[in-house]
């Protein structure tokens, strides 16, 4: 049995095997679900053992580290104090390994 926090009005509600992964709360039908709660509460204590809180400078959610991570509320990859949206992170890879390509052909090729 799992006890589950119903994110909108805060009702504590109980889980156990008999029931579906999905189902609403009893309060406020808010939809729940078993799996995105559970990690929800792994990321949590993850943070919690750390001892530090980094926060997200695009949307201030809460995020293990700020170097080298994606944000799990708004997708941005995060470098420090900078961040980007996914498809910018390929964008710029591609275009750095031309650049390390093209420097490298021109050096010791040509």
């Amino acid at each position: 049995m799992i006890t589950i926090t119903c994110p909108v009005c805060g009702t504590k509600v109980v889980w156990d095997d008999f029931q579906p992964s999905d189902f609403r709360c009893p309060k406020c039908r808010e939809n729940l679900n078993l799996h995105r709660s559970l990690k929800d509460n792994l990321e949590r204590r993850e943070m919690e053992t750390t001892g530090r809180k980094y926060h997200c400078p695009h949307c201030y959610g809460l995020v293990s580290s700020r170097w080298f991570t994606k944000c799990p509320h708004c997708g941005y990859w995060l470098f420090g104090k900078f961040n980007f949206h996914g498809k910018w992170y390929f964008i710029v890879s591609v275009i750095i390994a031309y650049l390390v390509f093209s420097a490298y052909f021109l050096i010791y090729i040509r």
